[in-house]
């Protein structure tokens, strides 16, 4: 129950708090009431009224349509949940009114009174949130850490360092330590190469940056928001301006450090509430005039935007925002407070805030928005039908608005009844005007008359709410990254969201809580959609007998699509281009492998080499052919010996320039894209063979961005990745810490589930010897179509075929190996100071009572952050753990059985799970739980999981006709089998199932972790019977 995005009014206003002294709110002023303080007004942006389209008489004439259309209905009911529900189908109704309606002058006077009873949880819980957290979300929101990092010591077990603090010179034991004296990630002196964190909008530019800008929608009377404008004055750079200000060292005339522009559809409001927070927040060197309208000693200046939703995206997405003076604009971040996304259903939102995204959001730009969740039946009811009535005062008071909107009492009164109740299947409130007589309703200018049923239904207005699953899954399709979230303390009813757009993201290629497309009786799923807004993303999992209960799918395992490749490119060029400093091109940041360059140069020519391959063409360049094919593997036990790979340059000047190779790797993607554009208009045929071979040379980038990602995290000069908030280590270790504590803490980790003898398929069939016998009949350039015309599903060669293996009885950890137990193991057995027994993830920290640090791209981060995060380590390491409690590790069967249980802590690339860079670090693993009665799936945390089933030549398989030694040069028993995926690990891998990877077991350096099984004898216990899981 909020305003509409689309025509977005004030949001409720706030009640006063002992902290704040409250703005006064538009319904408690008097009628006629001038504003507080000086007339001169704010400044304002009036976008609104620049469109003939926008005046008022043109605005009440488009309401008037949208009242008449939805008075006329359609020819049949719609039926709001199961059809076969008689609950449900008592709440059938075939009419609409604009929610628009209810949101007249008198309507958010009423509005304001109802957000203050107390059964409306929403209002107080998001004050809540806002008094407590305010500071803290402030500095988030503009990418601050909440606690300012240290050069001497580190008592939060935190070091922001992105070089790694790590000296090569200083050991503890044996180890490397942290260097505290060194330039840290951040320093004024580090950071301009590649869109680092003091470069301009990711290039090198001689502009100085302008002031960041804070950009509410649907600002209304700030009675919540000046918390959070309050904290504003905490940033470095406000504190900065405000004392300089009052020190008088400051030229008036000089920028504020943040811009705070109030979007709203009510001028009268905006003027109002601008000039009232002006006058109660005013410093003493603030003063009221259209150059400086600023508020805390010059600190934060006030802005408003008079526009629709749409138009003030678009105009801050054209650059409306950016400084006069030459300098480049800074960073925006957006706030959708007061849970005006449930005006919303989960379809619309995920295309708003792609939409929104797309034309205002610039990567690392941020939005904060506040989503209530699908909390307890009752407790929503209660909130939309309080005891005094207020809320049925609101709604009929549209009825109110309607009649002056048509120019006729249309509506009568005591005609009308308010009828509300929760939808627990949509997730949703309705509320409806029930008619209580059978009525005829004759509108001016209308021919027809409109006959309403006694007892008939006409739904004005809808509010969602969401689970973990559903908004994990709307921001996800919104192509958002989640930073951060704040909850209310202790019931956990509401949520505010901190996200980002990321430079680049993948999307999952599961949505766990299903897409609906309703099957009601006379309409077809378009019509249904435009009816209600079904194929919403909904927790049910497509529960009812009017839904698809197959989950949607996003990625393919055919032929990638463009846009699926622009992507990729653009993580790899985020981890090549923003993290390597030019300094490291010629380093190895681990010594069995190649130096960082020769990577950035395999990736273009082992696309070309394969796709030649298959065409016939010539290479592009048969140098760089040469030098780049393929990387080393050497073996762990015998380093001379090692699988074929490419003879490279011994010195450093030998190699080709970056620049040529990225040159190299232009014209080799002219040439793919060129592939698509001739099969598109005919010009070449499109057999499997060659779709195959795009897929692979596409999914084999994604492998190697992984592996190099694991070199880089091994060496002190990597950088973090641009256009990535840094995660806050203080504030998310606390939440990581509450969350396991409220979930049973180690006991609930290492709680074992139970699993019967049972067959389980392993692979699916995949022959590439059948390839040249697929090929397109017509022309395309829809990729979907061109995969469905070759039935492609494809894999590599170790994935095919399908086979049939038994488990024995087994019983598994819940979660994974932790950094935290694996620390106490080294003690418990005296093996701190063993170079073998310490992870290659861990890094040493020069102290006894905490000796070690975990890596991540950001720097080190102490064992208190990171304790709870699943242990990077090799086979062996993880393997000797297990043994230590009289466990093992898993064999590859019982591994796939137990990430196969729908309901267990599986690693998929369902939205929530830590794979397709969510985040650049390990998370603690996720349990799978209960949320209002929906199962939360849950996920181990971020890493490939060992196994103890050595990678062998098994009955059926035969090596890739197109990659021959894709696998075979590893089938030699000397490597383990690994499973699932980790953070770096992009969604169509992690989310295959048939997907295995494999890693000799001393292998240090993978983001691998592994559970403890156990040998499970007796069968009468609570276990899981499983039938054969298949792909």
């Amino acid at each position: 129950m909020a305003p509409t995005a689309t025509t977005p009014t004030p949001t409720p206003a706030q009640p006063a708090t002992a902290t704040a002294k409250p703005l006064v709110s538009k319904a408690a002023q008097p009628a006629g009431a001038a504003s507080v303080g000086s007339a001169l007004e704010a400044p304002l942006i009036e976008l609104y009224s620049a469109q003939q389209a926008n005046s008022p008489e043109a605005s009440q004439q488009r309401l008037r349509q949208a009242i008449i259309d939805g008075l006329k209905g359609g020819d049949n009911f719609i039926i709001p949940g199961d059809v076969n529900s008689s609950t449900d189908r008592q709440w059938a109704y075939r009419r609409t009114l604009p929610t628009e309606i209810v949101y007249s002058e008198k309507g958010l006077q009423l509005y304001d009174q109802l957000v203050e009873e107390p059964e409306y949880y929403l209002w107080s819980a998001e004050l809540e949130i806002l008094q407590k957290h305010a500071p803290e979300i402030a500095l988030r929101l503009f990418g601050h850490p909440t606690r300012p990092s240290k050069k001497q010591g580190d008592q939060d077990g935190q070091d922001q360092g992105g070089d790694g603090g790590e000296s090569k010179d200083e050991t503890d034991g044996g180890y490397p330590v942290l260097d505290q004296h060194k330039e840290k990630w951040g320093d004024a002196q580090v950071g301009k190469h590649n869109g680092g964190v003091n470069a301009e909008e990711g290039l090198d530019g001689d502009s100085a940056v302008g002031p960041a800008s804070l950009i509410e929608l649907g600002a209304g009377s700030l009675r919540k928001t000046i918390h959070l404008i309050r904290a504003l004055q905490g940033l470095p750079d406000a504190a900065k301006v405000t004392n300089e200000n009052k020190a008088g060292t400051k030229q008036s005339s000089a920028s504020p450090a943040i811009n705070y522009y109030a979007l709203d559809l009510d001028r009268s409001e905006l003027v109002r509430t601008l000039g009232e927070l002006h006058d109660q927040e005013r410093g003493a060197s603030d003063t009221k005039d259209k150059h400086n309208f600023t508020i805390y000693d010059g600190a934060v200046a006030l802005n408003g935007i008079w526009a629709t939703y749409d138009q003030g995206l678009e105009y801050v997405g054209q650059g409306g925002l950016a400084p006069k003076q030459g300098q480049k604009e800074g960073q925006r971040c957006f706030l959708w407070l007061g849970s005006s996304c449930g005006n919303l259903d989960r379809r619309e939102l995920a295309d708003f805030l792609h939409a929104s995204s797309e034309k205002a959001l610039r990567p690392g730009d941020s939005l904060l928005i506040s989503i209530d969740r699908r909390n307890k039946p009752e407790d929503v009811a209660a909130a939309y039908h309080d005891a005094n009535g207020t809320t049925e005062k609101f709604i009929l008071e549209g009825l109110v608005h309607a009649n002056r909107v048509l120019g006729k009492d249309v509506f009568q009164n005591g005609a009308w009844r308010y009828h509300d109740r929760y939808n627990e299947l949509e997730g949703r409130h309705e509320s409806y005007y029930q008619s209580t007589k059978a009525q005829t309703l004759n509108v001016p200018g209308e021919a027809d008359a409109i006959h309403i049923e006694e007892g008939e239904l006409i739904l004005v207005e809808v509010s969602y709410k969401h689970s973990e699953l559903e908004i994990h899954d709307v921001l996800d399709q919104a192509g958002l990254r989640v930073v951060q979230r704040w909850s209310t303390d202790g019931d956990k009813k509401y949520d505010m969201w901190l996200v980002e757009r990321p430079a680049f993201h993948f999307p999952s290629s599961h949505l766990n809580t299903g897409s609906r497309v309703d099957q009601l009786a006379g309409l077809t799923a378009q019509q249904a959609f435009g009816a209600r807004g079904s194929w919403e993303f909904d927790s049910t999992g497509g529960a009812g007998a009017n839904a698809l209960k197959a989950p949607h799918r996003h990625a393919r395992t055919g032929l990638p699509s463009i846009d699926e490749w622009q992507t990729m490119w653009k993580a790899w060029d985020t981890v090549t281009l923003t993290m390597i400093p030019p300094k490291m091109l010629f380093e190895k940041p681990i010594d069995l492998r190649h130096i960082c360059l020769f990577y950035i140069g395999h990736i273009p020519a082992f696309v070309d080499i394969m796709v030649c391959k298959v065409t016939g063409e010539e290479h592009i360049d048969s140098h760089f052919s040469c030098i780049f094919e393929r990387g080393i593997d050497p073996h762990m036990d015998d380093e001379t010996k090692c699988n074929p790979h490419s003879e490279v340059p011994q010195k450093d000047e030998d190699w080709p320039a970056l620049d040529a190779i990225l040159a190299y790797r232009e014209k080799v993607m002219e040439r793919i894209y060129g592939i698509y554009g001739d099969v598109a208009t005919g010009a070449r045929s499109l057999d499997r063979a060659l779709a195959r071979t795009i897929w692979m040379v596409y999914e084999h980038i994604a492998l190697h961005m992984e592996t190099l990602l694991y070199m880089l995290l091994q060496s002190p000069n990597t950088l973090p990745p641009a256009g990535f908030t840094a995660p806050d280590w203080p504030s998310l270790a606390r939440q990581w810490d509450a969350a396991d504590a409220a979930v049973g803490g180690e006991a609930a980790r290492t709680a074992l589930l139970h699993f019967k003898s049972a067959p389980v398929i392993i692979g699916h069939d995949d022959d590439d010897r059948q390839d040249t016998k697929f090929a397109i009949s017509k022309p395309s350039k829809n990729v979907e179509d061109l995969n469905a015309q070759l039935h492609a599903s494809f894999g590599w060669d170790n994935e095919s075929p399908a086979r049939v293996t038994q488990t024995g009885a087994f019983a598994a950890e819940a979660a994974p190996i932790s950094n935290g137990q694996y620390l106490k193991y080294l003690r418990d057995h005296k093996l701190v100071g063993d170079p073998d027994a310490v992870p290659s993830s861990w890094i040493g920290a020069g102290s006894s009572s905490d000796p070690f640090r975990v890596r991540t791209v950001y720097g080190p981060v102490g064992m208190s952050v990171a304790h709870l995060w699943p242990l990077c380590a090799s086979g062996k390491q993880l393997a000797d753990y297990a043994a230590s409690k009289g466990g093992r590790l898993p064999t590859h069967a019982e591994l796939r059985c137990f990430l196969d249980a729908s309901s267990g802590p599986n690693v998929t690339d369902r939205p929530g799970s830590n794979v397709g860079y969510t985040n650049w670090h390990p998370v603690p693993p996720q349990l799978a739980r209960h949320e209002s009665g929906i199962v939360i799936p849950g996920h181990n945390g971020g890493v490939w999981e060992w196994t103890s089933s050595p990678h062998v030549e098994y009955e059926g398989y035969k090596p890739s006709l197109y990659y021959t030694g894709y696998s075979s040069d590893f089938l030699d028993g000397k490597h383990d089998i690994v499973l699932g995926g980790s953070w770096a690990t992009t969604p169509s891998i992690a989310g295959r199932r048939t997907v295995i990877n494999w890693y000799q077991q001393p292998y240090p350096f993978i983001f691998g972790g592994a559970r403890v099984v156990y040998d499970d004898k007796t069968e009468v216990k609570a276990s899981r019977s499983r039938s054969p899981p298949r792909a």
